[in-house]
């Protein structure tokens, strides 16, 4: 290491290739990584979608959602699911365990326990859908298209439009919304019926027999190879009109028909943009796309749609989180290069002028050389990886600092250059090592966090630890190069700094153990006392910019009605000046709408008080039961403030317990719009069958359930590929058909081909039925969640409350914990854990380096003034207790470690002899020799985080609580480092003394310590 340091020293032109050669990559990684919003992990949640058409919520659950759990349940690697099961749809969202060794394979797993259900129903016509979801294949773009013409023609454009999104680079799934599937419907009357004595289920047998397109095989002929094929389809209307059902006398389909049209299938939901209905595209990113670059090719080709449909139609963008990360990448931008300027401003105040460039080139050469390593390394620049290279900006040219500083001395201590260079860099060399270790051993710990947030945040610890290898090279390469040329004159010798410290120092030294027991004991009291009263919030949402609304609507409307009360929340979204835009979906009974605000920065109210006049104005809305806001902080997902599921027991003790949690919480200060999962019971019609008289003609109840299907609600009989496309023909009553009276007139075939009546076999009962049923791992459960006033108080204070107070509720129900409060519990106990860690590996590294316990034991004295002074700035600035702020306090640990690493290794390397007086005067001489380094790296430091901490060029709600503990935990901290260390080392030095056995003064002169 000795020759290779030397041979750089000597070599300021490798140097300088070196330094092009890291730009010019550091340039071209820039240009071409790909920008997102959030790092690339796998987020451990899966869905499952199936559709049931006309099929009633009970339906639904005892047919679909509840064949599909049972299987789930087999599955290891679960943690928990969740089901909805809704008129006509059954969804299931499984979150996987954060200890799965292998992830892809209990992926695998789920999909083969929803393959093992094949006794789904016939009404289910498409298999489950099985979805993973990633961060990066999460919607990024959310556009339509709508005009006020006839749906086909509007569907027609969509259809174009779509071909020609899924054709634009970047862009791997789109999801239609309201685009629905072409039809043939077959509408029945059942007076026909009965008078050519034909069942529901006659037809529709003998459609799909009729409709038939097969390949027989090939035959061989003189002329060749002949293939044989089947072809008996009804593509045109007049196909099916002509169709014949019975030969003697002869009957056709148009003669049982009220009408035979092409239409589409019936409308389930219906998607607005921005206030208007239209047929959406929800657009998902491949793994490697350039959002932003993917959503300006998006804008650039509606934009050329545009011109081309003309103005009848509009093609309106309801979300597009381009919009948010370039803002954010703005925010991290901005306040980046307002930190290199001050750390800039800093570094000319502090240092040689002819030192001070070299110095400051240390951060283009780092973060462009980490630019570098993570585009080779295939990585992308998200909001994250862009705020771990701000963190870093002030940490970077500490190494470069302390190399400088050190080679100056020399200078001034009247080495010649080449001596001062080398020999101050080897002086540091062992120090600076270790100090790099140090803080990577701080963020690394990071990497073992639990939850998506932990996995989110792999790019801090890898992002630092690849710049702090760049300060390696660069204070051990490139600054001894460039030291070599501006040391050729000793510069003036000058540290007014450490004489203005030095009574300080002095006054530490005088009184040791009364600094130690006036310092690390109230600090950790302090420490404990703001842990208690600071607010716990997972992920604060005062930067948040989406707000997601979701809204029950009354039973037993139709969707034309249901959209005409759902619009009421469009008109408001309209009315609010920061909304940019909006998306939503409503059906008959609920609706849900994505909320996208203008930047934090341009608004004088938070998102949270948004939502809050959103819910008063709401509260008035005739026809919408209740209206829930979610306020979107930009971190990992992690549900509802205050997010319970009820589960156990029957119906009504469960009903009980969720009533008595709704009536505390809504009474609890700071708890907002407590509500529940169930909504209002719908009316329903039941068939009572008389069995005796099923058994007796020989009707089975696949039969009968069959027949009312097909009145009702139709049924999928065939289908057919005309064009490029599928037309399904669905067989059904004429709409004004459809009632009881008319069903008791419908026939079902017996045994023996006999007709009987459906008046014969059942009878119409009125009742009601559940509109919506939610499971928790596979039982009935009812979910209770609320937000919160973050200013009174937090989620797991709400919920510690709230277990306290139901502690006798009845013992078959269980109040489960799914939401920010369970998250934030378990990040909580990571972080410590990481803490921990971070403290025991800097030991150790110190042990190894010092090779004495005490030293290493020393060097720690700074940590308990550390997170005291951390938990300080959160509660002067009115923070809460977050994911991000606990980070920063594990890395502001490693860098204030690395100021008293640095002073104990000159420690180290000196010869402790004399009395207790000259002890005093070594450590104090010591002590001031650093104070001028330690000033600069903690005005760079500080410098670098202050304009992200106070959001000078932007806020960031995620970083600035890091930049806010790290800068004023390091600038609070370092004159403690100053007088802890000097102090804690003296009663060391006096410990040792007593052990060491005293030499006589004639034989050894005064003991060296």
């Amino acid at each position: 290491m000795s020759v290779l340091l030397n041979w750089f020293t000597g070599r300021r032109l490798a140097a300088n290739l070196l330094s092009v050669v890291v730009v010019v990559l550091g340039l071209v990684a820039l240009r071409d990584l790909p920008m997102a919003e959030k790092p690339r992990i796998d987020l451990g949640h899966v869905s499952v979608s199936t559709f049931y058409p006309g099929a009633s919520a009970e339906d639904v659950e005892a047919n679909v959602t509840g064949k599909l759990e049972k299987e789930l349940l087999s599955v290891a690697g679960i943690r928990k699911f969740t089901s909805r099961s809704a008129s006509g749809q059954s969804s299931i969202s499984i979150s996987l365990d954060p200890e799965a060794s292998n992830p892809a394979e209990v992926y695998q797993d789920i999909r083969d326990a929803v393959n093992r259900v094949s006794d789904l129903p016939a009404g289910v016509t498409e298999l489950p859908l099985v979805r993973v979801a990633k961060s990066s294949n999460l919607d990024f773009m959310v556009v339509g298209i709508s005009a006020d013409l006839p749906y086909g023609q509007l569907r027609e454009q969509a259809r174009q439009l779509e071909l020609k999104l899924r054709r634009v680079p970047g862009i791997s799934e789109v999801h239609l919304i309201d685009l629905r599937t072409p039809e043939y419907w077959l509408e029945l009357q059942p007076e026909q019926l009965k008078r050519y004595q034909l069942t529901l289920t006659d037809i529709a047998d003998a459609i799909g027999q009729r409709n038939v397109l097969m390949t027989g095989g090939t035959i061989q002929t003189d002329d060749g190879n002949l293939e044989l094929i089947t072809s008996a389809q009804m593509l045109a209307l007049s196909d099916l009109s002509s169709m014949v059902l019975r030969s003697n006398p002869e009957v056709t389909l148009k003669d049982v028909s009220g009408a035979i049209r092409q239409g589409f299938e019936r409308r389930q939901s219906l998607a607005t943009i921005n206030g208007q209905t239209a047929i959406g595209f929800d657009l998902r990113a491949t793994e490697a796309a350039d959002v932003i670059a993917t959503s300006k090719a998006v804008q650039a080709l509606l934009q050329r749609e545009q011109v081309r449909l003309g103005p009848d139609y509009q093609l309106p963008i309801g979300f597009d989180i381009a919009r948010e990360i370039q803002s954010r990448f703005d925010i991290v931008k901005y306040n980046g290069l307002g930190g290199l300027a001050l750390v800039l401003v800093a570094l000319s105040l502090c240092l040689h002028r002819k030192v001070a460039p070299w110095v400051a080139f240390s951060i283009p050469f780092c973060l462009l050389g980490t630019m570098t390593v993570l585009s080779m390394g295939g990585q992308i620049l998200d909001s994250y990886t862009m705020a771990a290279l701000i963190l870093i900006i002030g940490i970077i040219v500490d190494d470069a600092v302390v190399v400088s500083e050190r080679i100056t001395a020399r200078r001034q201590g009247g080495d010649d250059v080449m001596t001062a260079v080398s020999g101050g860099v080897k002086d540091v060399f062992p120090a600076i090592t270790v100090s790099i270790l140090t803080t990577m051993l701080a963020f690394l710990p990071l990497l073992f966090l639990p939850g998506n947030a932990g996995k989110m945040l792999y790019v801090l610890p890898l992002t630092i630890s690849i710049a702090l290898l760049f300060s390696f090279i660069d204070a051990l390469v490139i600054i001894p190069a460039h030291m070599k040329s501006v040391m050729t004159q000793a510069p003036v010798a000058e540290d007014p700094w450490g004489a203005r410290f030095a009574p300080v120092v002095r006054w530490a030294l005088r009184y040791p153990k009364r600094l130690l027991a006036l310092t690390l004991l109230p600090a950790s009291g302090l420490a404990w006392v703001l842990y208690i009263q600071l607010p716990t919030l997972f992920f604060p949402t005062d930067g948040a910019y989406l707000v997601e609304i979701s809204a029950q609507l009354e039973g037993n409307q139709t969707l034309e009605q249901s959209w005409q009360r759902a619009a009421a929340v469009d008109r408001m979204l309209a009315k609010t000046g920061q909304v940019v835009s909006w998306y939503g979906e409503v059906s008959e009974t609920e609706a849900s709408w994505t909320v996208s605000l203008t930047p934090a920065s341009e608004r004088s109210i938070g998102a949270d008080a948004i939502a809050r006049q959103w819910q008063q104005q709401g509260a008035q809305f005739a026809g919408i039961l209740s209206l829930e806001f979610d306020v979107d902080s930009g971190g990992a997902p992690s549900g509802r403030p205050v997010d319970l599921q009820i589960v156990g027991g029957n119906d009504a003790t469960r009903q009980q317990v969720a009533d008595r949690v709704t009536q505390w919480l809504a009474q609890y200060p700071g708890v907002l719009a407590p509500h529940q999962s169930q909504a209002d019971a719908v009316a329903q019609l039941k068939l009572s069958v008389d069995y005796p008289w099923l058994s007796r003609y020989g009707v089975t109840l696949e039969q009968l359930a069959r027949t009312v299907r097909i009145a009702i609600e139709g049924e999928r009989v065939s289908r057919v590929f005309k064009g490029n496309e599928e037309v399904f023909y669905r067989l059904v009553l004429e709409e004004n058909d459809r009632s009881p009276e008319e069903l008791n007139n419908l026939y079902v075939r017996g045994s023996g081909s006999q007709l009987v009546s459906l008046d014969k076999l059942v009878q119409w009962q009125s009742g009601q039925r559940d509109e919506v049923i939610n499971h928790f791992n596979g039982e009935r459960s009812i979910r209770v969640s609320a937000n919160i006033d973050t200013a009174l108080t937090d989620p797991i204070a709400v919920e510690d409350a709230l277990m306290s107070a139901m502690d006798g509720v009845d013992p078959a129900v269980a109040i489960v914990s799914s939401g920010q409060a369970r998250d934030t519990r378990e990040a909580l106990v990571g972080l410590a854990i990481a803490m921990a860690m971070a403290v025991m590996a800097i030991a150790v590294l110190m042990m190894v380096l010092f090779d004495r316990l005490g030293d290493a034991l020393v060097g720690l004295l700074v940590v308990p003034v550390g997170v005291a002074a951390a938990l300080v700035v959160l509660w002067v600035h009115g923070k809460p207790l977050s994911f991000f702020a606990t980070v920063g306090i594990i890395g502001m640990t490693g860098v204030v470690v690395n100021n008293a690493l640095v002073l104990l290794y000159h420690y180290h390397g000196q010869q402790f002899m004399g009395d207790d007086s000259r002890l005093r005067r070594q450590l104090l001489e010591g002590a001031c020799s650093r104070v001028r380094p330690m000033l600069v790296t903690t005005l760079t430091t500080v410098a670098g985080l202050l304009p992200l901490a106070y959001g000078l060029g932007g806020y960031d709600n995620l970083m600035s609580p890091i930049s806010l503990v790290i800068g004023w935990g390091i600038l609070l901290t370092a004159p403690m480092v100053l007088m802890l260390v000097p102090a804690g080392y003296l009663l060391l030095l006096r410990r040792r003394a007593r052990q060491q056995p005293v030499r006589s003064q004639e034989g050894a002169g005064a003991p060296v310590i």
